[in-house]
Order: structure tokens, then C-alpha cells, then sequence
């Protein structure tokens, strides 16, 4: 299978390594995601494609994504944001995270899908995590907005359940990307663990875009294999 590829967050560990892969196997990629020095970076690297845009803004995502013509989305796009409990969490920072993890997806699926109906041919992946139905594995406002993402995941599954359009969701738990570094922690979230690596997740996402079209791999829960499935507790290697 080949085709265009859009991926949000491209410029991340994950996106680095999904656009990597997915030209390799043949894919025109559209790499997406807010930074212009590191989208041409990952360009000159890749030979991908660059465009930047606020995956906030509605009217920009519409006017850049939807002439595309997308065969798959990889939507990976989003922020961590600090730990702190939900009482303490500053509305300026919900307003952020909700922004981008919320309204972000909202908006991407609604430039991208509706071209995948009308062709009768796609495939959705949508980035998750864990923490977005374990409660305490993530800070919690973050959380929520993946429990937000589980919810669209689930309800665009079944809303596209009479076309061709595939809907698949991975559940990350810990990923040696370096956004743990947005919890403003003195902890060392790799050091002496086995995560996953963000080339284990361009793999998993190869897989499901390489299943026959009528199989759907709707949820994935993908784990370091020392850290507990739910994501509770983690042990040293």
C-alpha cells in the first residue's frame, strides 16, 4: 500500500520516525506540525513535505489539509503539559492543552476524513496514551484529553462503520521520545528502563496499514514489556 501520508507532530520523536518509515515503504508524506526550522530540518532529512500550521485553527487546517488527498493520518500531534493535580493545573494551560489535544483532532479529522468517504479509501491512526482511561498514570488534564481522544477514536470507528475507512487507535504507554520533559520533574523517566522506542511505533503503525482492507486493528494497547499493562508501575531492567 502506498500513497500521500499527512502526519501532525511530525517534527517529534514518533513523527521523525513514522515519516522516516512510511517513505521508505513508498508514501508520499505531508508532514505537518508548528515549528518552520524543524519541518524543513526533518524535509532536507526525509524528502518529505513540510507544512506549518496550528492545528488549532480551524480555518488554517481546513484550507491546508483538505486538498490533500490523504490515503492515511498518522494524527500525533499534541502536548504533555506540566504535572500538576487538576485543581492546581493554571486555566491558561487547559486552555492549551485542550487546544491542541482537543480541538486540534477535532479539527484535523474534520479537514482529512471527509475526502477518505468520498474516495471510500483511508486509514486513521490515532495517537493515544495509556493515561486516558488509568487514572494517576498521567498528569490529569492531559489525561482527560486522551480519554477525549479514546471517545473520538471510538465514535469515528462507528460512524464510519459503512464506508472503507479504517479507524485505529494505539495506546502509548512510556515512549523514549523526550516530551517527559514537559513535566517539569527532577525525575528520570528513561534512565535504567526499557522503553518503547518511537522506531517500535512507526513499526506497529507499518503493521496496520499493511493489513488486508478489511481488517480493522481499532485498538492497540502497546507497552514496554517491564511496565505493566494499565502503565501502574514500571520496573528497572
Amino acid at each position: 500500500m502506498a500513497g500521500t501520508a499527512i502526519i501532525t507532530g511530525a517534527t517529534g520523536g514518533i513523527g521523525d520516525a513514522v515519516t522516516r518509515r512510511l517513505i521508505r515503504e513508498g508514501f508520499r508524506v505531508v508532514a505537518v506540525g508548528t515549528r518552520r526550522a524543524a519541518l524543513d530540518d526533518l524535509c532536507a532529512r526525509q524528502g518529505c513535505e513540510g507544512i506549518a500550521v496550528d492545528i488549532g485553527d480551524g480555518d488554517a487546517v481546513e484550507a491546508a489539509l483538505a486538498g490533500l488527498g490523504a490515503d492515511v493520518l498518522v494524527h500525533g500531534a499534541g502536548i504533555l503539559g506540566p504535572n500538576l493535580p487538576i485543581h492546581r493545573t493554571p486555566a491558561q494551560t487547559v486552555a492549551q492543552l485542550i487546544a491542541v489535544n482537543v480541538t486540534g483532532l477535532f479539527n484535523v479529522v474534520r479537514a482529512v476524513v471527509p475526502g477518505m468517504i468520498e474516495r471510500q479509501h483511508g486509514t486513521v491512526v490515532l495517537l493515544g496514551s495509556i493515561c486516558g482511561n488509568v487514572a494517576g498514570s498521567g498528569p490529569g488534564v492531559y489525561s482527560a484529553t486522551k480519554a477525549a481522544m479514546q471517545s473520538v477514536a471510538a465514535n469515528l470507528r462507528f460512524e464510519l462503520q459503512e464506508t472503507a475507512v479504517r479507524v485505529g487507535e494505539i495506546r502509548l504507554g512510556r515512549v523514549r521520545t523526550g516530551i517527559h520533559g514537559q513535566l517539569g520533574m527532577d525525575a528520570d523517566f528513561y534512565d535504567g528502563y526499557e522503553c518503547i522506542l518511537p522506531d517500535d511505533v512507526a513499526s506497529t503503525i507499518s503493521h496496520m496499514l499493511a493489513t488486508p482492507p478489511a481488517v480493522d486493528l481499532s485498538v492497540i494497547e502497546m507497552m514496554p514489556t517491564r511496565q505493566v499493562a494499565g502503565g501502574t508501575r514500571f520496573s528497572k531492567s
